[in-house]
């Protein structure tokens, strides 16, 4: 099982207000995987990832793999889209 974190309805809360993603409908963990936690949130349109690195990623490490999978992603390479927040920050 690789769903370490729990998520709650406060967090889900935090996600909405902070991210243009619309109403969370749904949220179920995702058992596949060995080291991230990962969960399936819907929405009434569109269905998204939440990973939260759990190990081998260190804190200061996450701007360059967000900025990368953007840059790939707008370069039509099929890779996770890391989400912008209100503020328009990966």
């Amino acid at each position: 099982m690789a769903i370490y974190t729990k998520i709650s309805k406060k967090d889900l809360v935090s996600i909405e207000r902070k991210f243009n993603l619309g109403k969370i409908t749904s949220f179920k963990g995702i058992k596949k995987g060995i080291e991230n936690t990962n969960y399936l949130l819907k929405t009434k349109d569109k269905n998204f990832i939440l990973t939260i690195f759990e190990k081998r990623v260190q804190k200061k490490d996450l701007p360059f793999f967000m900025n990368l999978m953007d840059k790939l992603k707008n370069q039509k390479i099929n890779c996770p889209k890391p989400q912008k927040n209100k503020k328009g920050n990966l």
